[in-house]
């Protein structure tokens, strides 16, 4: 498989006309960068770049002790949790009850729970497609 040379790859990136950083944390922020990102690409304004910056409260895998970094700093921003913000809120509008919130729980633990056996049933991954999709087929040059 041919590849492109690294400067050749990065010399076509798009570069958004406009950028927005929502507060990542805030679920409600977030819809709202995304809906005004997508009424500007509608009314044609070009690409539009939003950037989410979250905490990640876990480590970064299994293997990783996590020692970099202070329990209270975590809880600190276990605080601020998109997924308990959002139910809270919409706990406190009455859009919520704990009821549902078990139900949609649940069916979601169902649903990632038959997507992980679906992927443990499926065949392994030829090596040699281990790269594909990863670069684009090399394009033709004037």
């Amino acid at each position: 498989m041919s590849q492109l040379p690294h400067e050749e790859q990065v010399c076509h990136t798009v570069v958004a006309d406009d950028r927005a950083v929502p507060d990542g944390m805030d679920v409600f922020a977030v819809e709202d960068a995304a809906r005004r990102a997508a009424e500007g690409v509608r009314a044609g304004t070009g690409p539009h770049f939003l950037e989410m910056r979250t905490y990640r409260f876990r480590a970064h895998s299994m293997y990783d002790p996590d020692r970099y970094r202070d329990k209270t700093e975590i809880e600190h921003w276990k605080e601020r949790d998109p997924v308990e913000g959002l139910a809270r809120r919409l706990r406190e509008a009455e859009e919520l009850t704990d009821k549902a919130r078990t139900a949609l729980e649940d069916r979601l633990a169902a649903e990632i729970d038959r997507a992980v056996e679906a992927a443990d049933q499926a065949p392994e991954e030829p090596v040699e497609d281990l790269l594909k999709y990863v670069t684009s087929p090399e394009a033709s040059r004037p």
